[in-house]
């Protein structure tokens, strides 16, 4: 595998890539992540079987949108796909810090300056990707309540009924945010679309971001998540507000739009998530049952 690998890599490099230090980073049941040097290059490569081509795939399309049509810092994809029973996504190598002020700043910045990149009329995206491990189709859509509620909420719940953990009052759910969103028709930004701490790091301050899920939807999306599993610094949403301030009723959104990351996650690790999915659920039902 590592022979074949180095065989890719020096093909995109147009030079001999020999691999001479292989440090495991991470590892999970599908993929393993490594740090690989030739003793001048480090490179970072996500591993995993071929089935997890088409997913590397969607993860360095949404990287290069990010890096063609955003302020925001990428890995540079080196090359991705799949050789000799296995597939691969291979990237720079960067060495992450933890930041100070300034480089929380630069992320606010950064994000709504990407969220200002509105050239589409519809929301959606060129090709369907991935949250997690789970497909997100993203078919064009010209109204947002339709996109969100079918191609997200409902494509969720579905994924879940086949697995026999059908939310409770899933179709009362899905009707609520319809009517929480019927007259919500955002202009539709480029998202990250997987915005928790886990995929943004920072080098000099400068920050980064990766693991994308890209579309063009309402930017309060990218927002809402970074509260989901713990805020991000506040020096983040000052500088974000300060350059493009959120709509008043963006606090009556932010659960109905985590609520589809709970969902995704119920159905990657089942377990309390999936209770979690629920009780959001329950309390949106409860607030906006009879709006």
């Amino acid at each position: 595998m590592w022979h074949a690998l180095e065989n890719e890599i020096g093909a995109f490099l147009g030079r001999p890539y020999r691999i001479l230090d292989r440090d495991l980073q991470e590892q999970s049941a599908r993929r393993q992540i490594y740090r690989l040097s030739d003793g001048k290059l480090s490179l970072l490569v996500k591993i995993g079987d071929t089935e997890l081509q088409e997913l590397l795939k969607a993860q360095a399309f949404g990287l290069a949108e990010l890096s063609r049509f955003g302020p925001l810092r990428t890995p540079e994809v080196v090359c991705v796909g799949a050789t000799k029973g296995f597939s691969y996504l291979v990237m720079e190598w960067l060495n992450m810090e933890e930041p100070s002020r300034l480089g929380w700043q630069r992320l606010g910045e950064g994000l709504a300056a990407l969220h200002q990149r509105q050239d589409q009329a519809k929301y959606g995206f060129d090709q369907d990707n991935f949250i997690g491990d789970n497909p997100q189709p993203n078919p064009w859509h010209k109204h947002w309540y339709r996109f969100f509620g079918e191609q997200r909420l409902a494509y969720q719940l579905e994924l879940l009924a086949e697995k026999g953990q059908a939310l409770v009052e899933s179709e009362a759910l899905l009707d609520c945010a319809g009517r929480l969103l019927k007259h919500h028709q955002p202009s539709p930004s480029l998202l990250h679309g997987d915005l928790w701490r886990g995929n943004v790091g920072f080098v000099d301050d400068q920050p980064v971001v990766f693991d994308p899920a890209c579309y063009y939807g309402d930017r309060e999306v990218d927002l809402a998540m970074t509260e989901l599993f713990g805020r991000f610094d506040p020096d983040f949403y000052a500088a974000y507000d300060d350059d493009l301030a959120l709509d008043e009723q963006y606090e009556s959104r932010r659960e109905l739009y985590n609520l589809y990351h709970l969902l995704n996650h119920a159905n990657l690790f089942g377990g309390p998530y999936l209770a979690q999915a629920q009780q959001s659920a329950k309390r949106l039902l409860d607030l906006h049952r009879h709006q």
